[in-house]
């Protein structure tokens, strides 16, 4: 007995330091894209004295607007890291490894709890093991975890897996652990929209243990009922708080999506997402292939063992959370991005690959080393799958550092009388970059006085409004008020001087710097020509691929 745990330790210890080993570079990364919305809203909560007023707020309100984000347990996590280490990035990557790590565990012992030893065989930590490591190396994830504002998956979906772990456990849902399964669950409605399936598979694995009775059905959707009720809340609580209930993004209408059949267009982009997603070829071919062996292995065992009904519940779920992705999202990233939207499904995948190596009597040796071959083979091409998305996200949290320390130095070089542009990639390869954090990167708390008045950053999308905003006199605002109250100078003619930036540069991520740039002073359709030509023959040569 003594054995068996220490063995099963060591087996969900492995793959828990391989996976921290394998993030470990992307600890020292800075903040990226997204993650400056919210630390600029926490630092402007903290500065008006009301930090902790304004995060309970959230409990009772979307996150921001136009989208209907409900994830106020989420933004409470991201406040207490802006408590105990303010700007600092380390601490809020840490949080999100640590969380990850977590959900490998629980993931662990929720396979123990499915891959049971069913017909008198001895059960064994190889299934759960397995489960865990295909979860905790799974390619996409780095996303989630690699990426500060990935906080929302891997919180949702850390609440969700200990829900239901705590659900197997359970012997009545008013028990102690019945009772801390409904806590976990409304812990992950409150952390991110994902955790809307977590009712579904609670009573798909209610029902499937319940399946050999004769009642099987109605008595597992009793056992499960608390759950669906609290789904039922959810779903109210969403209506009343935005006015509709099944809209996360802003402009989208999934109900109107799925009844004129447009669900299905995302599919068409899954190709070219997978491609940049899953580089290089030679593993996203063994990953997908040694994935969909081990599946129907473990489809196939569990018809074997008479575990049909539990390896239904999580096939299900797993194809239910992608499919209520369709309504949501039109199109996938073609440079890889959206990993995150899989990472809650990527953990019931990972339960389906276990089943391969799920107990069955009489199985012959060559049938466990063809299965041993596979899984290596799945868990190397996850490897090399991973570790290139990992390079990519500790390169761009090393330039995005670099670049919030190289502006206090470009808006010294800038004349009195002048203003700087500063252009900076959207994306580097898959990982969002400076999109949406033009303002963050230039103001407190990344820097330790506002830049806005010397220098401004722009990703190429934003380039072709310029020419209109330098004809408003917007440079002429920035120069002379604090960057929230630009636009209303320009609204109400404070800023009417047409003058155009004196000192132009680039961000080179090939160097990881900035960059002088030698641009024409040019406007309306000159204004884009005159930077390709500029980028083209300059040092940001790879920026021209961004340009509209």
């Amino acid at each position: 007995m003594r054995g068996d745990k220490l063995l099963r330790a060591l087996l969900l210890l492995a793959p828990c330091v391989a996976c921290a080993v394998m993030y470990l570079p992307t600890l020292s990364g800075g903040f990226l894209s997204d993650d400056y919305a919210v630390l600029g809203a926490l630092d402007a909560w903290h500065r008006e004295g009301r930090l902790g007023a304004a995060l309970l707020s959230k409990f009772a309100s979307g996150l921001d607007t136009p989208s209907n984000y409900y994830r106020p347990l989420s933004m409470l996590s991201f406040g207490a890291n802006f408590m105990l280490s303010g700007a600092v990035a380390y601490p809020w990557r840490l949080a999100n490894l640590l969380l990850h790590l977590a959900s490998g565990a629980l993931l662990f012992t929720i396979a123990h709890h499915l891959i049971d030893d069913r017909g008198g065989v001895t059960r064994t930590s190889w299934a759960p093991a397995v489960a865990a490591s295909v979860f905790l190396l799974f390619p996409t994830s780095a996303e989630a975890v690699a990426w500060v504002s990935g906080r929302y998956d891997v919180l949702a979906l850390f609440f969700y897996l200990l829900s239901v772990a705590c659900f197997q456990r359970m012997v009545h849902w008013s028990d102690r652990w019945g009772w801390s399964s409904l806590a976990a669950a409304a812990c992950a409605f409150a952390s991110k929209e994902s955790a809307v399936v977590l009712p579904v598979f609670v009573t798909a694995l209610a029902i499937a243990r319940r399946s050999a009775g004769p009642r099987g059905v109605l008595i597992g959707l009793i056992e499960a009922s608390p759950w669906l009720a609290l789904a039922v809340v959810y779903v109210a609580a969403r209506a009343a708080v935005f006015g509709n209930p099944f809209r996360v993004y802003a402009g989208t209408s999934p109900l109107d999506t799925v009844l004129n059949g447009d669900a299905l267009h995302a599919l068409a982009s899954v190709p070219a997402w997978l491609d940049a997603a899953l580089s290089p070829t030679a593993a996203r071919i063994a990953f997908l292939a040694a994935s969909a062996a081990l599946i129907v292995a473990g489809a196939v065992r569990s018809l074997m063992r008479r575990a049909a009904a539990e390896w239904l519940a999580v096939a299900t779920t797993m194809l239910l959370s992608v499919a209520l992705l369709l309504p949501h999202v039109s199109a996938l990233a073609p440079t890889g991005e959206q990993g995150r939207l899989f990472y809650a499904g990527s953990a019931l995948f990972s339960l389906l690959v276990a089943y391969a190596l799920s107990p069955v009597i009489g199985t012959q040796p060559g049938f466990r080393t063809a299965t041993a071959v596979v899984v290596t083979l799945l868990l190397g091409a996850e490897a090399v799958l991973l570790r290139g998305n990992i390079t990519q996200w500790a390169r761009a949290g090393s330039q995005v550092r670099t670049l919030a320390l190289e502006l206090p130095r470009l808006a010294l070089e800038i004349p009195p009388d002048g203003y700087g542009f500063v252009l900076v990639p959207d994306h580097l390869g898959s990982v969002p970059f400076a999109r949406n954090a033009q303002g963050g990167l230039v103001l407190p708390p990344s820097q330790s006085v506002p830049l806005s008045m010397r220098l401004i950053v722009q990703t190429p999308a934003d380039l072709p409004a310029w020419p209109d905003h330098i004809r408003r006199g917007l440079v002429d605002a920035l120069r002379r008020y604090p960057l929230d109250s630009v636009w209303s100078a320009v609204g109400s003619g404070r800023a009417v001087i047409p003058m155009m930036p004196s000192n132009y540069y680039c961000w080179n991520a090939t160097s990881g710097k900035a960059e002088a740039l030698a641009l024409a002073s040019a406007l309306d359709s000159q204004w884009l020509d005159a930077w390709k030509g500029a980028l083209a023959n300059g040092p940001c040569s790879a920026l021209s691929a961004e340009l509209p």
